[in-house]
């Protein structure tokens, strides 16, 4: 077989709808769809319509058929409509008694997906981590307790005033909003509700863990 580029951009609305689910039911079921499937997942009753779509994207070599053969529909372009994902680890906690080993095999409860597009060109996803939220200090920025937060730890020369940073303070994982203070030697760490009764704190008293890049929330 021989791969090509296809640019979807010629295909029409119909072509790119029938390609989708072609591509869709084979990445999820691993063959390829008959006829009559790919009619109910695109809402076309008529067989021969679909017949009529999959063989123009057959002229245009974006799919290959085996003559008379059921389940033989191949892709055979290297252009893909799906975005490789990266998988970012899920932590169980961050503490003092492993902060330096975060990604030890028992911290991990699992790894989750995610669109590579989310990272930008300065946060790799290696160095990015997901973690419940560990508190409601931000409640009202709109960060609650079912959030699931991603944390980027690569922040050397990196933070700026306003950056939402996860902390270690006296054992206790907290989010706070970073801003550098008039003494080099210290750091503002304000909350939307402070129980703490400070904002203050010496750079040697906390452990910036990471930047808060991206959040998921369900409603």
């Amino acid at each position: 077989m021989v791969n090509v580029t296809v640019d979807f951009n010629l295909l029409t609305a119909k072509q790119k709808k029938v390609y989708s689910v072609i591509e869709t039911f084979i990445k999820t079921r691993g063959i390829p769809p008959t006829v009559r499937e790919i009619g109910e997942m695109v809402g076309e009753k008529t067989p021969g319509a679909v017949q009529g779509i999959l063989n123009r994207l057959e002229q245009k070599g974006v799919i290959k058929r085996e003559v008379g053969m059921a389940r033989s529909i191949q892709l055979v372009t290297d252009t893909s409509q799906y975005m490789t994902p990266v998988y970012l680890p899920k932590l169980k906690k961050v503490s003092n008694r492993n902060i330096s080993d975060l990604f030890n095999i028992y911290n991990i409860i699992q790894y989750y997906p995610f669109p590579s597009a989310l990272f930008e060109a300065d946060s790799s996803p290696e160095n990015c981590f997901l973690i419940s939220c560990p508190d409601n200090s931000l409640l009202y920025s709109g960060i609650k307790y079912e959030d699931h937060l991603i944390i980027d730890r690569d922040i050397e020369n990196k933070l700026n005033d306003g950056d939402i940073v996860l902390i270690l303070y006296d054992n206790h994982a907290l989010l706070r909003y970073y801003s550098k203070h008039e003494n080099p030697n210290n750091i503002v760490l304000k909350a939307d509700s402070d129980l703490i009764g400070r904002e203050v704190f010496s750079k040697d008293e906390v452990i910036i863990v990471g930047k808060l890049i991206g959040k998921y929330t369900k409603y």
